[in-house]
């Protein structure tokens, strides 16, 4: 080839490169933007009890009384998250998600959710006891004997070793803990003002167990919930729980838009 050859085709050459860089400063991407990866797909596990299983927000769907309407669900449709297994079920207590959900979280999972601590403590049951006759013996010993609980610490202790645990078997996880919505309306009644009380003490609680897990190198984020229903709480115009106690399924529980809150509380965490 001869020398005026070679030196038109490193004119050719440079025009085609500045072409190319020309056409992408124009449309807003330079080179390496264009070849830029997308971000990772979540694989996602929920763990929990009725609140991660979405009780009471839609029609049951399974014994765990899981439903559509649960954040791990509406989670799921937000792009580039992939719930793989809704390991929550009503009722579960600390010791049974270790026993029973821990097992669904692997290597392989990038995400989990875990809301947990209420059946230990178990706020129902002294709704229950207590509804009929709040001045009744019966009933100030459970509330007593739940006071007794969560100054004992047990639920914090066990909490933060189901987190150490979660993050043994999923290395790769980031694991978002959230706590409960403190239910009732402040002044509604004696009762329910002990219901909000022991409610506010759990959640500190579970803020303490994650930011201690946190705190040994566990990929652990928390975030509270528990005045992000003040408006709309139990005696509210617009409850965004289940305000019928003669309605054990939806009874505390998050409607749809409830649940909506706790998607978008988790959203803003994984943003950060």
């Amino acid at each position: 080839m001869s020398a005026h050859s070679n030196r038109r085709s490193r004119i050719v050459g440079s025009i085609a490169g500045a072409t190319v860089a020309l056409v992408a400063v124009f449309f807003g991407a330079a080179p390496s933007a264009l070849a830029a990866k997308p971000d990772p797909v979540n694989k996602y596990v929920s763990l929990g009890d009725s609140y991660a299983a979405g009780q009471g927000a839609g029609i049951p769907l399974d014994a765990c009384l899981r439903s559509d309407a649960a954040y791990p669900v509406l989670l799921d449709a937000v792009p580039r998250t992939n719930l793989l297994r809704q390991a929550a079920c009503s009722g579960a207590t600390i010791s049974d998600v270790a026993a029973t959900q821990l097992s669904k979280v692997n290597r392989g999972t990038t995400l989990v959710t875990l809301t947990v601590g209420g059946n230990d403590l178990g706020v129902g049951e002294i709704l229950a006891i207590c509804a009929p006759d709040p001045d009744s013996l019966a009933c100030a010993t459970a509330v007593a004997e739940a006071q007794q609980l969560l100054i004992s610490g047990v639920i914090g202790q066990q909490l933060g070793g189901l987190l150490l645990a979660i993050a043994e078997r999923a290395p790769n996880a980031r694991i978002v803990v959230t706590d409960y919505p403190v239910p009732f309306v402040s002044g509604w009644s004696s009762l329910t003002d002990t219901v909000n009380a022991a409610t506010l003490a759990l959640d500190a609680q579970i803020g303490a167990a994650a930011n201690g897990a946190a705190g040994a190198g566990a990929n652990v984020d928390y975030t509270s919930l528990a005045f992000a229903y003040v408006g709309h709480q139990v005696g509210d115009l617009e409850p965004w729980l289940g305000a019928d106690q003669f309605d054990p399924l939806t009874f505390l529980h998050p409607t749809a838009t409830g649940q909506a809150v706790y998607r978008d509380a988790i959203l803003l965490v994984l943003a950060s």
